[in-house]
This record gives C-alpha cells, structure tokens and sequence, in this order.
C-alpha cells in the first residue's frame, strides 16, 4: 500500500462515513481493479474493509469474495478470519464458519469473541456441548458479556439443566432488569 492516501481512496472513505455505502464500495473496487499490483499481503486490510463494508450492506457472497481473499492475501490475520467466520454464520454455511472460526483460534487463542460466533454456529449445527463450552469460554474471560450468559441459559435449559440455566438468567436480570426474555425464563416459560 501507499505511504500517502490516494484521492480515490479518500474520496470512498469519505462517502463511507457520510453513510453512502454503495457509492464508496463502488469506488473502492474501481480502485481495487486500477491497482492490480496491491495484491500482496499488504493489501489484505484494504480487501477485508471492502469486505466488511459489503457485509453492512447485506451483500454476503461479495463480502465472503472479498473476505476470503483477505485471508489468501495473509492467512496469519485472525481479524479477517473472524469477519470471514461470522459472514459464512450469516449465510447460514454453518460448516464454512466453524471452520474459519476455529482459524481464528489457532492464530489468536484470545480473541475472544470469536467464541461468541463459535458457540452460535455449534448450537445450529446442533452441537450443544459444545455450543455451551464456547459461551463457558467467552464468558470466563468477559464475565459482563451479557446476551452470551443469556445464550448460556438456553443451552443449559436445552440441556436439561434447569437449575444452571435459571442461574444465568437470573445474573441476566441483576445486570438488565428489563431483560423481557430472561424474565420469561426465570418465571418457568421454555427455550422451545
């Protein structure tokens, strides 16, 4: 990349941050095309930024596109593995997420966050013991992550553990009184 910012690139952030998505996305892969030569690990957060902005704008086989090479570009960067993870989560390739998720980990055993979307993807692969290790994990390094200690509570009550999960919901409720949902569960309802 360039030590000083290209005027089309600024050009595109600026429309970013106005909020005109489509038009600095367009710029951006217009800029992207003319330099053909910024295909190098270098470049891998420049395409991962594209990749996220087209994830803002719902357009997740372009983000995975974009993403996907990111992590060509440099497999070493746990950041673009995430991103990547949780667009294959919300496309619902279950399998792809939990794949590039587990990368994630491999590179970078602390970030954290990455086993929020781990544990969402095992619960809809079905795994629940392992969904339930994932949100242990996360929230033994973030205690006041609140909605994975509610996520906590529906997989022990899927479980079969009432009492564990009542114990979530209700450390739900000391930090958010107006939790309607775990207040749902404390007071006997089910997680279906």
């Amino acid at each position: 990349m360039h030590d000083e910012l290209d005027p089309e690139l600024a050009r595109a952030y600026r429309l970013e941050l106005g909020g005109k998505l489509e038009e600095a996305a367009a710029l951006f892969e217009a800029w992207a095309e003319s330099h053909p030569d910024e295909d190098t690990p270098q470049a891998a957060p420049f395409v991962k930024h594209l990749g996220n902005l087209h994830f803002r704008l719902g357009h997740l086989r372009r983000a995975r596109s974009y993403l996907a090479r990111a992590v060509t570009l440099d497999p070493r960067n746990a950041a673009a593995w995430h991103d990547l993870g949780v667009v294959e989560y919300h496309a619902a390739d279950f399998d792809a997420a939990l794949s590039a998720l587990r990368r994630v980990l491999e590179i970078d055993p602390g970030h954290h966050l990455t086993e929020f979307w781990l544990g969402q993807a095992l619960y809809h692969r079905g795994d629940l013991e392992g969904a339930t290790r994932a949100f242990e994990r996360l929230l033994e390094a973030n205690p006041g992550f609140r909605i994975a200690r509610f996520h906590l509570g529906v997989l022990y009550a899927r479980r079969g553990n009432r009492v564990r999960a009542e114990a979530e919901f209700a450390r739900v409720l000391e930090e958010s009184p107006e939790d309607a949902a775990a207040r749902y569960y404390v007071s006997g309802g089910s997680p279906g």
